[in-house]
């Protein structure tokens, strides 16, 4: 069988052996032709006109064969043009080619008796190319951003690559498509959303925010070859972010608290608001009260560190009384944004002891109310009488500054033990009233014991 098999050879002097595809490079990315599965295209990443390489392998690995290369003739439309430069190795079962240009290559493996023929061709994709454009820079409530080209994810284009089927003479278009769009910002834009899509859009309906800094849009592109195009833009901020805080403070300017959008306290309750909004340019603050002992409702400033002082008086009996302070930011581009505040004033509240002992052992030397005890009170007046109808202590004015009975004579010798009539009047901030009648019937407040 052997001996047959030769003369056959022989015979034929020369037998085409065409075999899988035994071509190769490193390439970004390898395809298999639409004319057939055993010739690949070989596309580059580079803007290199000179990028391509490939490399013929033996597929017998036997060596002992003549590599000719061929270049694709555009105009006879078949492989004419003999190639040169290319290395063989030692064993001589492959051969490498360099500085090779877009196009098809056929290589050509012969020796005694046999042949071997691959074609390949090669793509140097130099097109794929992004640009970023602002749908919409100017909108203080949207910005859209697109990719031009407008590619999409989900369809091909066509690439300027033409390849050819020697046999039947047909040629084929080289496909293309986007297979991933990457956004990023810098600074980072927590808003920018970072998804597979040639558009990406910030506006009012999905995040209540537009960029208040200047910064750097970038997208980067991914095709079906791994090739990769990039394009930033710069960013002008337009929009404004209304944002403040607030701060509390006694009669005496001590600060008791503070809140970025709710505070409580009792009437008087003085806040102090602090501008935090970024990229604002004019600003109007509303106080949410009437106009009380000359504090202004409104101020409109170009002063960001202004600092205003707001005092809210008024509250309701029982549930106290809520004010909505408002900051409206307007930056110099005429984009607005607002912001809410709230303040709760405290009803008032007044509760009195009804026994004390002014012995100086430390321990309640005082006839006094407890800061804990009111709250909200406009009006104070107290008087205390012994058995016999002498007043023995009175005080009026702001209930804050009362130091309380110490169990002396109008300040002058000590009271004596027993039991002492005092009459209250006392109102309020929300107009209600306590006084002997409204409170001494069911809690005997009215009356207070002194014991040394």
């Amino acid at each position: 069988m052997k001996h047959k098999l030769l003369i056959i050879l022989l015979a034929l002097n020369l037998i085409p052996f065409i075999g899988f595809s035994q071509i190769r490079s490193d390439a970004d990315f390898i395809d298999k032709t639409s004319y057939i599965s055993t010739d690949s295209i070989h596309v580059f990443c580079t803007s290199n006109i000179n990028g391509g390489s490939l490399i013929a392998e033996d597929s017998t690995s036997l060596g002992g064969y003549d590599f000719i290369w061929y270049k694709f003739n555009d105009i006879t439309k078949d492989f004419t043009e003999v190639i040169s430069g290319f290395t063989i190795n030692i064993d001589s079962t492959s051969s490498t080619i360099l500085n090779l240009t877009s196009g098809g290559y056929k290589v050509v493996l012969t020796n005694a008796d046999t042949i071997q023929e691959y074609v390949a061709w090669i793509y140097l994709n130099n097109e794929l190319t992004v640009e970023l454009s602002f749908d919409n820079d100017n909108d203080c409530n949207y910005l859209g951003l697109y990719v031009n080209p407008y590619y999409a994810t989900s369809h091909d284009f066509n690439t300027s690559f033409v390849y050819y089927d020697t046999i039947s003479d047909l040629s084929f278009v080289l496909k293309n498509r986007i297979s991933l769009y990457e956004w990023s910002s810098d600074p980072e834009f927590e808003y920018l959303r970072n998804y597979n899509s040639p558009f990406n859009s910030m506006n009012e309906s999905l995040t209540d925010d537009l960029p208040t800094e200047d910064l750097v849009f970038a997208v980067t592109a991914t095709d079906r070859f791994s090739c990769i195009a990039h394009d930033d833009i710069n960013y002008t901020a337009i929009a404004t972010k209304a944002d403040l805080k607030m701060t509390v403070f006694d009669r005496d300017g001590i600060e008791i608290s503070s809140g970025d959008t709710t505070v409580s306290g009792e009437a008087p309750l003085i806040v102090k608001f602090t501008n935090e909004s970024k990229h604002g340019y004019e600003f109007m603050w509303f106080f949410g009260d009437s106009l009380i002992k000359n504090d202004e409702d409104s101020i409109f400033t170009t002063d960001f560190n202004l600092q205003p002082e707001h005092t809210y008086y008024y509250t309701e009996k029982s549930l106290g009384k809520k004010y909505t302070a408002k900051l409206v930011s307007e930056s110099e581009y005429g984009c607005k944004d607002s912001i809410l505040a709230f303040i709760n004033v405290d009803p008032s509240k007044f509760e009195i002891p009804n026994v004390f002992s002014p012995n100086d052992d430390g321990n309640n030397d005082f006839f006094i109310i407890d800061p804990e005890k009111f709250k909200s009170i406009r009006s104070f007046k107290i008087t205390i009488f012994n058995r016999n109808g002498q007043i023995v202590h009175e005080f009026e004015g702001d209930i804050h500054d009362w130091k309380g009975w110490n169990g002396s004579v109008k300040g002058k010798g000590e009271a004596s033990e027993g039991t002492y009539f005092f009459v209250l009047e006392v109102v309020g901030w929300d107009a209600v009233k306590y006084n002997n009648d409204t409170m001494g019937k069911e809690t005997k407040f009215g009356f207070i014991g002194l014991f040394r």
